[in-house]
């Protein structure tokens, strides 16, 4: 049995030692709530049932556990430069036996580990069964889906660490620009320029795997809203920037009708 109340209770619980004042810390908390509803909109759109719904909503609270701890030590959430915040979520729920206070049944500790540990991967490992999968995708899709609310409403400053005005005047990396023209996802260790931090979260597109969540992309005009939040002030950058926005236009309104 999944007990939601008392998970977000646990949650909160556990959130308390940190000072919520922190813009990173005060996003984290925000964005682990607003990726559960999105969770939520994706399994009621799909007619998943209670329980996998319930569970796709666990998996949700706690896919960024570690997220917390790993700013604390390190001022940063850029895991290529500190730790694996999911490796490091699964350590905390399982090594430490964690999860134990978000939910008492083991049955399911298998489908939340392999979740959690593959949310943030640039490709999903092979060897995992078709429930498994489910709930990696789920929680992969809502998680990309909410970073689209996050950089429209946090400050430029909380996300990319500098001002609109710096991110404005850089430029594009060579084999960032070729990965988005391309329609891929962006390779993290390639972004080079805070442009290159921003347009890398708009290439989460490239990695949807519901149409559901195509179709949240393309209902709430997030690729417009996304690009649209920068204005890059150098002629050949402004120039790829409009080529790689109508590059992903093309992507979603050509998925919308598979």
């Amino acid at each position: 049995m999944i007990d939601l109340l008392q998970a977000k209770k646990a949650f909160k619980e556990y959130i308390s030692q940190y000072d919520i004042q922190i813009p990173s810390i005060r996003l984290k908390v925000i964005h682990t709530y607003e990726v559960m509803k999105v969770s939520d909109l994706l399994c009621e759109h799909m007619c998943l049932s209670k329980e996998d719904k319930d569970l796709a909503s666990l998996i949700a609270l706690l896919h960024d556990i570690g997220r917390f701890e790993q700013w604390m030590r390190y001022q940063s959430f850029a895991d290529y430069k500190t730790i694996d915040h999911a490796l490091f979520s699964s350590q905390l729920l399982f090594d430490e036996g964690m999860i134990r206070n978000f939910i008492i049944d083991s049955q399911y500790d298998t489908l939340i580990k392999v979740a959690i540990e593959q949310h943030n991967k640039y490709k999903i490992d092979h060897g995992f069964n078709k429930k498994e999968l489910l709930f990696i995708h789920l929680i992969r899709d809502a998680d990309k889906l909410d970073n689209f609310r996050v950089k429209e409403e946090e400050k430029i400053e909380n996300i990319l660490y500098a001002s609109l005005d710096e991110v404005n005047q850089c430029s594009i990396s060579p084999e960032v620009y070729q990965q988005m023209y391309h329609q891929e996802l962006v390779y993290a260790p390639y972004r080079k320029t805070h442009l290159d931090m921003w347009l890398s979260y708009i290439a989460f597109i490239y990695d949807l795997h519901f149409k559901e969540s195509i179709k949240y992309i393309k209902d709430n005009h997030w690729i417009d809203r996304s690009f649209d939040r920068l204005h890059p002030t150098h002629q050949e950058t402004y120039e790829q920037y409009q080529i790689l926005k109508q590059k992903a236009l093309d992507f979603i309104e050509k998925k919308g009708l598979i």
